[in-house]
């Protein structure tokens, strides 16, 4: 692990214009980390500022949850939450939409560290957000440009040995 010896943590949002978020706590049976109707401020830890949710928004992370060591395991976690629950989820609210974040604490980390499908997975499912803090690196993953993501990144791994 990096100097900074901070836990991986990854983050499943679900989001619509009218999604009500006691809805999905409901469905998934877990309390978010933060969440709000459209308009309304984010209901989330004491003392922290609120700002207004452009959309409904309903979050929850591995943060203080142990599903592993590793990067894969944070991201694994929320990818079983959301395959789980999402079918019930447009059932009761077919707009709404989902995306992914996981943060990694690791200079050393290379998107070969996670499983192409899982990947594959969040960005079918949504968008993947990738942040490395120590490298001051930010990537989002989707549709569109993870097939040219995992050419470059496998290339760059034949000529790395």
């Amino acid at each position: 692990m990096s100097s900074s010896q901070h836990s991986p943590m990854a983050t499943l949002r679900f989001f619509a214009d009218n999604l009500k978020p006691s809805v999905v706590t409901a469905i998934l049976h877990i309390k978010p980390n933060a969440s709000a109707e459209k308009g309304q401020p984010f209901r989330k830890k004491t003392g922290v500022n609120r700002a207004e949710a452009r959309v409904g928004t309903w979050f929850v992370t591995t943060e203080d949850r142990k599903p592993g060591d590793k990067p894969e395991d944070h991201l694994a976690w929320v990818l079983v939450l959301a395959i789980q629950k999402l079918g019930k989820l447009r059932r009761s609210n077919p707009d709404i939409k989902v995306d992914f974040s996981l943060v990694v604490f690791d200079e050393k980390f290379d998107l070969r560290d996670i499983s192409e499908d899982f990947l594959r997975v969040a960005v079918l499912l949504g968008e993947l957000e990738i942040e490395i803090p120590d490298r001051g690196v930010d990537v989002f993953l989707n549709r569109r440009n993870l097939p040219a993501r995992l050419r470059k990144q496998n290339a760059d791994k034949s000529f790395s040995h």
